[in-house]
């Protein structure tokens, strides 16, 4: 159990110094604004894809089913 603790905490620490390191990165750098924007549309991609799935699903879901066949 207490593994598992030392495990987490490891982990916790890792990804702050992780995030630290990035943020110190982006304020230091002349190219923030580039990175920035790159960042920005490789978010946005990402969400237009993830709003394509989730209405291609929708549509799909309010959509009667064909060639279903009534048990027995």
């Amino acid at each position: 159990m207490k593994d598992n603790v030392n495990s987490k905490l490891l982990l916790g620490l890792v990804i702050g110094a992780a995030i630290g390191v990035t943020i110190g990165y982006l304020a230091a750098t002349d190219k923030k604004e580039q990175i920035l924007d790159e960042l920005n549309g490789f978010v946005g991609k990402i969400k237009e894809g993830v709003s394509s799935t989730i209405n291609k699903y929708k549509s799909n879901a309010d959509s009667p089913a064909e060639n279903v066949e009534a048990p027995g």
